[in-house]
């Protein structure tokens, strides 16, 4: 197995409102369930292979439940990135060299019935986890911002986070309200939906303890 390891920072938006239940081991809030996301690697490493600065980003859509399955989904590679380094990412983002179900990229993948070709494209990230604002971009392919939850009263900015110990993708990560455009091999379109922005910290076996 070919050892690698990613110290990054994640920005996702979701379908669903806000908390996501599928971090709750409960039901997408609408049935469905749709989710883009983007993440920029501080440190990296793939074999010899440094990945350190680049980003990614992936588009997902099921039917129902991520878990029944029938799912597609397509990635995005950097354009600054080498062909070695883009082959070393999509390695990781399909859960390949990684031991079964060890990371969230592995147990997304396993519920795809389409992995679309990936795709390369320029890609702007800029992600805050203290103040919740992000902003992802990939040319004219994906375009998401974030922002902090807003009191719907007072307008003021509330703040919450979702702490799971054992998790396969964060261990905390802190919430907020995303809006998206994108339009890959399919499209995924949402406004005011959940956010989560954590570190990103994987390796073969999953989060380090």
């Amino acid at each position: 197995m070919t050892p690698w390891e990613i110290h990054a920072v994640l920005v996702a938006n979701c379908n669903c409102a806000y908390g996501c239940p599928c971090q709750f081991d409960a039901l997408p809030t609408y049935g469905t369930c749709e989710a883009v996301d983007g993440f920029w690697i501080e440190k990296g490493f793939y074999g010899e292979i440094s990945l350190d600065g680049l980003s990614a980003g992936m588009l997902a859509k099921w039917p129902g439940p991520i878990h029944e399955g029938s799912g597609e989904m397509q990635i995005i590679l950097d354009a600054r990135s080498s062909k070695d380094q883009q082959n070393a990412i999509q390695s990781i983002i399909y859960g390949k060299e990684t031991e079964p179900m060890a990371t969230a990229f592995a147990m997304y993948v396993s519920m795809m019935t389409k992995i679309h070709d990936p795709l390369i494209k320029n890609i702007d990230l800029d992600i805050n986890i203290e103040t919740r604002i992000c902003n992802l971009k990939a040319e004219d392919i994906i375009t998401t911002k974030t922002e902090p939850i807003k009191n719907p009263i007072t307008g003021e900015e509330h703040r919450a986070r979702i702490g799971l110990p054992h998790g396969m993708e964060f261990k905390e990560a802190e919430m907020g309200s995303g809006t998206t455009v994108a339009n890959a091999a399919f499209e995924t379109n949402f406004k005011d939906t959940y956010v989560q922005i954590a570190l990103l910290n994987l390796t073969p076996k999953g989060i380090p303890n």
